[in-house]
Formats: structure tokens, sequence, C-alpha cells
């Protein structure tokens, strides 16, 4: 299995009774084919890393197809090898892993300012809501707090992971806790 001249694959060496290759294998092999065509131009060193592992992947795919091992020219730095299916899937060429994102410390003298800020103005106008619904509509209020609760779950749920807007579903599901407990605080008052 080698790269042709335009980007194509030749598969020589085959033999009488050999099956036929399956049409999502030949696919492969004619796109690594024209990107491997490029290792020489386009490519820095780590794609071409990953062109010469990707070309042993399937030298090992065309092996188990087709019950032999076959010879793989490395597009690359040209050498042959015999591949064999089962040892071609174990790569020679650790795959490159992304760097590890050191973790910041977090932000507790910013962050509950804000969430603080959020809970009172979400307490606030969850009460004021819904007592203008208890006055005009009686205990319509209840679902009405439910549906808005129902409504910022997900919401909230989402952000909880996000940096700066984690402080904020902090201080919207505080506040809408503070509400509920003043709302049925103000139900015990006769």
């Amino acid at each position: 299995m080698r790269v042709a001249d335009g980007g194509g694959v030749e598969i020589s060496g085959r033999r009488p009774g050999d099956p036929a290759l399956p049409a999502e294998l030949r696919a492969a092999l004619e796109e690594w084919g024209e990107v491997a065509a490029r290792t020489d131009v386009a490519l820095g060193q780590e794609q071409r890393d990953l062109v010469r592992m990707r070309g042993r992947q399937l030298a090992g795919r065309c092996a188990e197809a087709l019950g032999r091992p076959v010879d793989f020219h490395d597009p690359v730095t040209g050498r042959v090898e015999i591949v064999s299916g089962r040892l071609a899937n174990r790569s020679v060429i650790p795959a490159p892993r992304a760097a590890a994102v050191p973790r910041e410390p977090t932000p507790w003298a910013t962050g509950l300012p804000i969430s603080a800020f959020f809970a009172v103005f979400t307490a606030v106008v969850v009460v004021v809501l819904s007592t203008a619904v208890r006055d005009a509509f009686g205990a319509l209020w209840v679902a009405a707090d439910i549906l808005v609760a129902a409504g910022l779950a997900p919401s909230l749920w989402l952000m909880r992971r996000v940096p700066l807007w984690r402080w904020v579903a902090i201080g919207v599901a505080a506040g809408l806790v503070g509400a509920w407990v003043c709302l049925l605080v103000s139900l015990l008052e006769p």
C-alpha cells in the first residue's frame, strides 16, 4: 500500500482470490491518500505523525480484509514496513494530547457579591410579581411561581460550570428560594 502520484493509493501485490476491499475502506484510503500527498508541503510535524499513524491503521484494516500482511510505504519517511491486521492498530507514535489547562483559584471576592446582588434582585422581583398575581388572581400565584422556577431551572443548570455565570446562577437560585420562604411566611400572617 503506497501513495501514488496525485494522491491515489495503490494496493499492489494483489493475489488471485483476494477479496475486494469494502467501499468505506476504499473511501478512507482515497481520503488519506489526498492528505498524504501533501505531507511534504502543507503539513507540520504533528500532522505528519497523524498521517503516518492513520496510514498504518488503514494498512492494518487492509491486512485484515485481505487476510494477510501488507507492505506499508510510509509517505513521510519513505520506509517500507510489513503490517499485519492486529498490530497495525497499535501505533508507535503516541497520539498528540492537549496541554493541561492549569486550574485557576475560585474568585470568591468577586463571585460572592455578584451572587448576592442577583439573589436580592431575584427575590424582590419574584415577591413583587407573586404578590401582584396573588392580589389579582388568588392562589394562581403558586402555579406561576412553579412555572417560573421550572423555566429557569435548565438555564441555571447549564450555567453552573461557566466561570462567571455560575455566580449568577447561584444568586438566582438562592433568590428564588428566599422569595418562596418570604411568600410562605406571608401566608401564615393573619
